[in-house]
């Protein structure tokens, strides 16, 4: 069986959750607390100490754009990945966007507002408020990120933005993020999380 191990409130285990839920995938979820992450039994899992870790037999997938591409190639190859060339590329973009905007500014923000951690918050609300506005712009025109249909695009890119409220960051202001966000949350198989859930 998949063994994911995760928090409950990390955005980017949550990322790993909704593609497994969405892939009706059964797997055993393993709350690791920060404290335990740094523990030798889990660095032999992970030298990073970081969750989410996907485990499937005896592959082991640390990075929650890493383990989207993997479960994308092994259960949705083509339409979540990417259908040519140049698809696929367009999606990567989004992962990278993920892990680097939405990483340093909604995610940070959210690091700091609701764990305590020692940001900088100027620098936190300059990247959050150039990725809301580039994907605001994006999706006035697409329904999804690419290709017209979920991807690993808006699984890895979505999180953090359905989470923005507790960085402080209010979305009002953002309708096509809303409805975008609205989207996801209304696929079967959603699975809600603290601060993100469907209406």
């Amino acid at each position: 069986m998949i063994r994911l191990y995760a928090s409950p409130l990390s955005g980017n285990a949550h990322k790993v959750r909704m593609a497994l839920s969405f892939l009706n995938l059964s797997h055993e979820e393993i709350t690791v607390p920060a404290p335990e992450r740094k523990t030798p039994d889990f660095l032999a899992i992970n030298p990073l100490g970081q969750v989410p870790v996907l485990v499937d037999v005896d592959v082991v997938i640390r990075d929650s754009q890493a383990i989207l591409v993997y479960l994308a190639t092994l259960h949705r190859p083509g339409e979540w990945d990417g259908r040519d060339a140049a698809e696929r590329a367009r999606i990567m973009q989004w992962l990278s966007f993920a892990a680097n905007e939405i990483a340093n500014g909604p995610a940070m923000l959210r690091l700091g507002r609701l764990f305590g951690a020692d940001i900088h918050e100027p620098t936190a609300q300059a990247f959050a408020d150039k990725a809301l506005k580039l994907l605001e712009a994006h999706l006035a025109t697409h329904d999804w990120l690419e290709g017209g249909r979920l991807t690993i695009a808006d699984i890895a890119a979505s999180p953090y933005i359905g989470l923005a409220a507790d960085g402080g960051i209010e979305l009002g202001s953002r309708p096509n993020v809303t409805r975008w966000l609205d989207r996801i949350a209304a696929l079967p198989a959603f699975p809600a999380m603290q601060g993100w859930s469907a209406d």
